[in-house]
């Protein structure tokens, strides 16, 4: 066998090996550094590969190890649910990572013998059609494909670009670290030819974190609420399934569940919480309850003189119910009013089959601790809908969640950066946290370590501004457009080169 089969064979197996731990990295955080090293693999596979074998080989690629990484993810009651939608999820989602390496391997030969300049074409095509395949959809999963470029190197600063430009602006800057070195390798590593990739490479890298660490250096202190962040502990210490609540239309135990409620946002306004914020699902109802439940909650934040930030779900008797997040106010006021816009699932199956999405307005109110902004869970993993909080001005979010599967880690952290808002997490089976604008934690409680399930935080009462909110995606669209004139001006090269030909 020759060397470059060799070569190959062991891209190949380094490449999708290591991939298959960059779809865990955000259940299990230490591994996340596969991330930069698993693409460079799989780009030098593909791109040493004639391009029909390249194509189908780097294809079962991502397939297979998608499908080996997320094997059973989402525990179902059904097998089907757990294993055969589970394996149809994973495919796609095979095939949202595989388009970019496709698109390139067509485009990238063209441009080869470009210099330095050969290595943006990866992160062009990556960026442009993660951009495309980014829009709302049922197989976002909060641990998906764009937090793989949730990356920081090691240091904090890293991430701050996305203040300006969004996840696009790491997906743009990971890629073009895989093509970089795919061209030395190219190259043989000869730096009279690689001098000007690895110059160009390294000044935007040491840019950005310079504009990181300027812009963290720059935040003044401000004042801090003491906010309760509130998990209501299974006595067994074994989370609930949230498939109880699909498939079985289970409920909460009404009374019991409301004396819990309201003895743990004593606890907290007893030690100095001004607002209280429960986890989604503190409790199931049916509608005829919803009454008396709404005015039990208004009772609790009247008498105990809080800010509430409760989330509930009912089930509807004639049409689907909701998920809703209530914020009452210190008078028992309701004040907002919202209903989760981006549930779990899909059709038939998940939160889609018994709930209702709600309008796609993000809400929120001023209080004497800054702007309040609710959402739930999942909401926070769509930029363009979450930019509404930022237009807002508000300067805390609240996002209560009920992780499936569990997470070990700060998920949709970087929405603080993207926006300037802090953001307070309360987790139900998963990572709660508080963290400020920069996306640092500011205090964090694992599932079942606390056995009252209160996180307090002293959270910033005043936001920041950023640019991300006011420019929008513009990086990804601009990618995108690249993209399309670079795939079009090659259709039409290779149209011109064949008829050249058959004229010869």
């Amino acid at each position: 066998m020759s060397r470059k089969k060799y070569e190959a064979i062991a891209c190949f197996m380094l490449g999708f090996g290591l991939f298959m731990f960059t779809r865990l990295s955000n259940l299990v955080p230490f591994i996340s550094f596969a991330i930069v090293i698993a693409p460079i693999f799989i780009l030098r596979f593909i791109r040493t590969q004639s391009r029909k074998r390249g194509i189908w080989l780097t294809l079962l690629g991502f397939i297979l190890s998608m499908n080996i990484a997320l094997w059973g993810l989402f525990q179902m009651e059904d097998p089907w649910l757990t294993y055969g939608f589970g394996a149809i999820r994973s495919t796609i989602l095979a095939l949202i990572w595989f388009l970019p390496f496709m698109v390139d391997h067509f485009i990238y030969p063209r441009f080869k013998d470009k210099g330095a300049w050969s290595t943006l074409t990866f992160p062009i095509v990556a960026t442009g059609m993660f951009y495309l395949t980014s829009l709302e959809g049922p197989f976002d999963d909060g641990a998906g494909t764009l937090s793989s470029f949730s990356y920081n190197y090691g240091s904090h600063a890293f991430t701050q670009i996305r203040s300006i430009f969004g996840v696009w602006a790491l997906v743009f800057i990971h890629s073009w670290l895989y093509a970089t070195i795919n061209y030395l390798w190219e190259q043989n590593f000869r730096w009279s030819k690689v001098k000007n990739a690895m110059i160009s490479y390294t000044a935007v890298y040491v840019l950005v974190f310079v504009f990181g660490f300027v812009k963290m250096s720059l935040q003044k202190e401000v004042e801090t609420v003491k906010i309760a962040s509130v998990v209501l502990m299974p006595e067994d210490g074994n989370a609930v399934s949230m498939t109880k609540y699909f498939d079985e239309g289970a409920t909460s135990p009404f009374d019991e569940t409301l004396i819990k409620i309201e003895a743990l946002t004593r606890k907290a306004t007893e030690q100095g919480a001004k607002i209280v914020s429960f986890q989604e699902y503190s409790i199931l109802v049916n509608e005829e309850d919803l009454n008396r439940l709404r005015s039990e909650f208004q009772r609790i934040a009247r008498e105990h003189k809080v800010y509430l930030s409760i989330t509930y779900a009912y089930y509807g008797k004639e049409e689907k119910g909701e998920n809703i997040h209530l914020f009452i106010d210190e008078k028992g006021t309701i004040q907002l009013d919202y209903a989760k816009r981006f549930l779990l699932g899909i059709g038939p199956y998940g939160e889609t089959a018994v709930f209702k999405k709600g309008a796609e307005i993000i809400q929120s109110l001023k209080t004497p601790y800054g702007k309040i902004g609710i959402s739930i869970c999942r909401d926070m993993s769509f930029p363009s809908y979450i930019r509404q909080a930022a237009q807002s001005d508000v300067d805390i979010m609240l996002s209560p969640s009920y992780d499936f599967p569990r997470s070990y880690g700060p998920w949709y952290i970087t929405n603080t950066i993207e926006n300037g808002f802090s953001m307070v997490r309360p987790t139900y089976n998963g990572y709660s946290y508080a963290a400020d604008y920069n996306g640092a934690v500011i205090t964090h409680m694992h599932f079942g370590s606390a056995k009252d399930g209160i996180m307090y935080a002293d959270v910033p009462t005043k936001g920041i501004k950023v640019i991300y909110p006011v420019i929008g995606d513009v990086l990804g669209w601009l990618n995108l457009l690249i993209m399309i004139v670079l795939i079009g001006w090659v259709i039409f090269s290779n149209f011109n080169r064949k008829k050249v030909h058959a004229v010869a």
